[in-house]
């Protein structure tokens, strides 16, 4: 991971072909810088963070490769290492080898391959004192390619970071400032596994953390324990409030693996959360003073108008009318029924009467508190 910070022109030397596990351990060093550097940014700047390819190039470099087709022609022994590279990284169909590939493209701008054969059997021998005429020559002269090519002034670039070549003494800074991160591993998660599991964990944790720093305030607000009723709107200014504070805690938290992993595993966050909303909203509606009070400010509406009308009609009409003695007699009836249907109603349930009356005087505390608020 260190090595990853401070390259411009990294090299990851390989034994006889590029295998599963050194794209895998490749992605997971390279994740680790990357969050290291995130890390350093003291501003905090997501869109550089997660948006831009924080690394210049790797190149693979591969030992013994044996599959050349003309060990004289030079020019398309390169050209097949190109080959073999696309095919080494190229769309797997299986997730977890698609997400190996998919982190380390997102890492670095350039991906490149070499390939030295076998340097001869005199060299494995433990007689071998270092002389080169012992050397395979097609080793030497690939090897004496591959200097050129890496040490090619005009190819050779400086350390970039954010976007800005660095001086020696601003790289040396970094040096200091990063093998300090990796010292005290502050802002690391512990690495277990490799990069799938390990970035899994990690947005797993994230999403569960965040979740319940929402809902842990959310219950005290409008949870089931919750004893009093909270204007809607002021029940929706505490959710986006605490939406972006369960936002920022999981930022802090998932910076470690795929993008797309970590943005899946943030609209699930957003999912729980506005599940939670809707839960703690119907809670809050329940306890509203005026829910239900139809159901028995009709029936009083009923009665009280009829009582008027029938006091109007015995006020205004003759005794001997018969339609005025029968419209007087139906309103009498049909309040009394209302009368009586209350008088049940107040028996049978006299706990919800008791919350009614509850109700109506919180109702009442709330238009108070609003008119003062007005005037204020």
């Amino acid at each position: 991971g260190l090595g990853t910070l401070l390259s411009s022109y990294q090299i990851y030397n390989v034994d006889k072909r590029i295998q599963e596990d050194n794209l895998q351990q490749l992605a997971l060093f390279s994740e680790y810088a990357r969050t290291a550097m995130a890390s350093h940014d003291d501003e905090g700047d997501e869109s550089t963070s997660l948006n831009a390819k924080p690394f210049q190039q790797i190149e693979f470099l591969v030992r013994d490769w044996q599959n050349y087709e003309d060990e004289e022609d030079f020019e398309q022994m390169e050209k097949e290492m190109g080959e073999y590279l696309d095919k080494a990284i190229a769309e797997r169909d299986a997730k977890d080898l698609q997400d190996t590939r998919e982190q380390i493209i997102s890492c670095f701008e350039k991906i490149s391959c070499y390939g030295l054969v076998h340097p001869g059997i005199a060299v494995t021998k433990k007689k071998f004192t270092g002389d080169i005429q012992a050397i395979d020559e097609t080793f030497l002269l690939l090897l004496d390619r591959y200097c050129r090519r890496v040490f090619n002034v005009e190819k050779l670039q400086p350390k970039v970071i954010y976007g800005r070549e660095l001086t020696a003494v601003e790289l040396g800074s970094y040096i200091k400032a990063y093998a300090n991160l990796f010292a005290t591993g502050a802002e690391f998660p512990e690495a277990a596994t490799l990069l799938e599991a390990t970035s899994a964990t990690n947005n797993t944790n994230a999403v569960v953390v965040s979740f319940e720093e929402y809902k842990a305030e959310m219950d005290r607000i409008a949870g089931p324990s919750a004893g009093h009723y909270i204007k809607p709107d002021e029940l929706e200014q505490h959710h986006n409030d605490l939406m972006v504070r369960s936002a920022t805690v999981f930022k802090a938290i998932a910076k470690f693996g795929n993008k797309r992993h970590i943005e899946e595993s943030r609209r699930k966050l957003d999912r729980q959360v506005e599940e939670s909303f809707r839960i703690y909203k119907t809670l809050n509606d329940s306890r509203n003073p005026l829910a239900g009070i139809e159901t028995y400010l009709v029936p009083l509406m009923i009665a009280f108008t009829s009582y008027i009308l029938r006091v109007i009609a015995d006020s205004t009409c003759s005794s001997w009318s018969t339609v005025c003695r029968r419209s007087s007699d139906v309103l009498s009836h049909l309040y009394a029924v209302v009368l009586c249907f209350m008088a049940i109603l107040a028996f049978t349930k006299a706990q919800q009467l008791k919350e009614l009356f509850a109700r109506l005087k919180t109702a009442f505390e709330l238009f108070i508190d609003g008119g003062k608020t007005k005037k204020d």
